[in-house]
């Protein structure tokens, strides 16, 4: 299971991180964000796997190719958004993290907009 190889990773990250932090605490910032990269390296190959499944039930509901895509992409958004928000915060950088999710969300709200409108479109023929 990746989790566990997700989980070794961070504490190992948390664990150098504190031995390092007493005597070369400028290396500490590094070891942080050398584990939160593996630790998405190591998500990205499940997540292949989650997107092809998803691309199959989208085909076979005979949905529209388009909206897939921009839910996959909003989803994504959402995802990275947060992820680098945390390496900010962990970094010591709050500010900026609020900054980053204010960012995403202004995002995915531009991108979700196709999708209301074909959603509101469906709507209206129905009627």
């Amino acid at each position: 299971m990746q989790i566990f190889q997700v989980i070794g990773v961070g504490l190992l990250g948390v664990i150098i991180s504190g031995l390092l932090k007493k005597d070369k605490p400028e290396f500490t910032l590094l070891v942080l964000l050398a584990s939160g990269v593996m630790i998405l390296v190591i998500l990205l190959s499940s997540l292949t796997e989650v997107i092809n499944a998803f691309a199959t039930l989208v085909h076979q509901a005979g949905l529209d190719n388009e909206l897939f895509a921009g839910v996959l992409k909003i989803i994504g958004i959402g995802y990275l958004t947060e992820y680098a928000a945390s390496m900010c915060t962990d970094c010591g950088a709050g500010s900026v993290a609020t900054k980053i999710q204010l960012g995403g969300k202004i995002t995915i709200f531009l991108m979700g907009l196709p999708i209301i409108q074909a959603l509101v479109n469906t709507i209206a023929q129905l009627l």
